[in-house]
């Protein structure tokens, strides 16, 4: 007998989950609180760990087509020289697929297409779950229960199931808020290559994607909870006088369309589930944004989830296994995102000069290994 799936959260983490577990003869139900699939945000970047698990639920070739190409990338200073560069073909050759950038809502629509619309439940808001005779049950605003033999909670950085399961566990601030945006199709002329640039407490970067567009995103330290900065006027003032086409991109992207957040992150856990609920994505590993790895990792927790859990006979060891397999990644990831972060953000005018020189120095080798343990070799 097939168990019965619920999953929390319909964002890019659960409708991947639930398109895996569809894939091996499941048949899982989605709960969004949203009442609709509007995924919040600009752009996000996929790596090779992402397409592979991409390619395993057959999805790999279409998010090709609405992701955009280049020949490389790296980091940069703000006259525009690099600091460091990594070629197309070497990722390739290393990983199996070079990386890409995409508008993060279209691939939350492109995953939405796959799933059956029956198993799309909007505007169901999770309050909690409680443990069942036979299995656990998920709890919404609305009175409603839903009975399951497996809850899985992709419910976000907030996550409501989290919180019940594990208790509540602080996000720590990184120090930095950033800003999202995407520029309106034929605005700005398309680099060839992604970057992103390093100045003193600030960053910037970009990548092509479809539709003769560029996602972007740009950085400076500021104190949590501060809502000033992010205009135009402010962005110009950190970043005018940066490197073509920063301005630019800048000047062309709809003030109104700019997303702005705090970046926060987790400590790392061992511990991803307990008896008959599993967490995925952001619940269980929020992380800063500074390795583009917060969307990959998701993928990555959805396809091994239900590569674990399709076919076991005992759910409880699947989850078990599925933690096994998963925790040591995410949070090796997470501390390398979170030192990346810590590099860039440096503000001091000598502190910076030495991080400069760091990267120019370091070996292309040693930098490939760092980033194998996190996006791992095919």
């Amino acid at each position: 007998m097939r168990p019965a799936i619920v999953i929390i959260g319909g964002g890019i983490s659960g409708l991947a989950a639930g398109i895996a577990l569809a894939r091996r003869g499941l048949e899982p139900q989605i709960y969004e609180q949203a009442p609709e699939l509007k995924e919040v945000g600009a752009g996000v970047t996929l790596w090779a760990n992402a397409f592979r698990a991409l390619e395993s639920i057959g999805l790999a070739g279409e998010v090709l087509q609405l992701a955009g190409d280049f020949t490389g990338g790296g980091v940069k200073r703000r006259d525009g020289t690099w600091l460091m560069h990594q070629r197309k073909d070497t990722m390739m050759v290393r990983w199996g697929s070079a990386l890409a950038s995409m508008h993060r809502g279209e691939l939350q629509q492109l995953l939405a297409a796959v799933v059956d619309p029956a198993a799309i439940h909007l505007g169901a808001r999770c309050t909690g779950f409680r443990y069942t005779a036979g299995g656990v049950a998920a709890q919404f605003e609305d009175g409603r229960e839903v009975q399951a033999d497996l809850l899985v909670g992709a419910d976000g950085v907030h996550s409501v199931v989290r919180g019940q399961l594990f208790g509540e566990a602080p996000l720590q601030y990184r120090g930095y808020t950033a800003i999202r945006g995407i520029t309106p199709r034929g605005s700005v002329p398309l680099p060839a290559d992604a970057s992103e640039t390093w100045g003193q407490g600030c960053r910037f970067g970009l990548g092509p994607t479809s539709g003769q567009r560029l996602t972007w995103f740009a950085t400076w330290n500021t104190p949590a909870g501060r809502g000033h900065g992010g205009s135009r006027e402010h962005l110009l003032a950190l970043f005018g006088d940066w490197h073509e086409p920063i301005r630019r991109i800048i000047e062309a992207t709809p003030p109104d369309s700019i997303i702005r957040n705090d970046i926060y992150d987790r400590r790392p856990t061992r511990r991803w589930a307990r008896a008959r609920v599993a967490l995925i994505g952001d619940a269980i590993h929020p992380m800063a944004p500074d390795l583009g790895q917060g969307a990959c990792q998701g993928l990555v927790d959805a396809v091994t989830l239900a590569g674990c859990v399709a076919g076991a006979d005992d759910l409880r060891a699947a989850l078990l296994s599925y933690q096994r397999r998963r925790w040591r990644n995410a949070a090796i990831t997470t501390m390398i995102a979170r030192t990346m972060a810590s590099m860039g953000q440096r503000h001091g005018r000598f502190s910076c000069a030495a991080r400069d020189a760091m990267i120019t120095a370091l070996p292309l080798p040693v930098l490939l290994r760092q980033l194998d343990l996190v996006i791992g070799r095919p």
